[in-house]
């Protein structure tokens, strides 16, 4: 196990909250994660059907409000497609995903490229792409952790890590929290930065080894090191004058 390039663990994460319950990306039914391929298709549809729409609203010359503003019956459409969430976490899993806050800058993003895909050249229709690749991201960028141990799904493919196969964690200056495996080879934890990592160790169940009572561990022996040191020297400095009397 590698020691953090940090050298005070943070404060509990504003993300983390007390065990049971989820940060950031609940470990419940709900969600587009959890939607069925059906329900996916039918979302995709909707919103397929919805830039066919404007594309041939665009070719035709139609309004452009006409063309804005049928998005807002697409988007309840939608809305009502996204399955709900259930009140209940599932047991003995827990997922650490990218916060909801980052689908308002995925928001943000989609208007800033809409405008220029209803009423600017076809040129800068791709710009659409964006903010569905920032969806995808949301959605795709997770750990999940269980007693079978870390499955990790990131924009590309999915991987599984038995427990028997980490051995320990290691925190880059940048980036995602690395799992240390068996053979010394590490692979990068999906949105689990080093804010997450004491939700990932108290989700672990003691299975990874806990850095920052490691870190308290050894900042609690430097000060008594230190305390003990100053001890001896103010004894030394209280015992010269009796020596230089005698």
């Amino acid at each position: 196990m590698s020691s953090p390039h940090q050298s005070v663990p943070p404060a509990k994460s504003s993300h983390t909250t007390d065990k049971g319950t989820d940060t950031g990306r609940p470990s419940r039914p709900g969600g587009l994660r959890s939607a069925s391929p059906g329900r996916l298709a039918a979302i995709g549809a909707v919103v397929l059907a919805y830039l066919i729409f404007v594309i041939a609203g665009t070719v035709q010359d139609w309004s452009l409000g006409v063309r804005i503003g049928t998005i807002v019956p697409t988007a309840v459409i939608v809305w009502l497609l996204v399955p709900r969430r259930a009140n209940t976490p599932t047991p003995g899993v827990h997922v650490i995903g990218v916060p909801r806050l980052a689908y308002i800058g995925v928001l943000v993003l989609a208007f800033c490229v809409f405008f220029p895909f209803v009423g600017w050249p076809v040129a800068l229709w791709p710009l659409l792409l964006a903010p569905v690749i920032a969806v995808w991201w949301v959605v795709r960028t997770h750990t999940t952790v269980s007693g079978s141990g870390l499955d990790l799904s990131s924009m590309t493919g999915k991987k599984h890590l038995d427990w028997a196969q980490i051995k320990g964690i290691s925190i880059p200056k940048r980036g995602y929290v690395r799992a240390r495996l068996a053979d010394d080879s590490e692979v990068k934890l999906p949105a689990v930065g080093y804010d997450r990592l004491r939700e990932l160790i108290e989700a672990s169940g003691g299975l990874l080894p806990d850095v920052f009572a490691a870190a308290e561990t050894a900042e609690a022996e430097r000060l008594a090191a230190e305390r003990a040191e100053l001890a001896a020297e103010r004894a030394e400095a209280e015992a010269e004058p009796d020596t230089k009397a005698e």
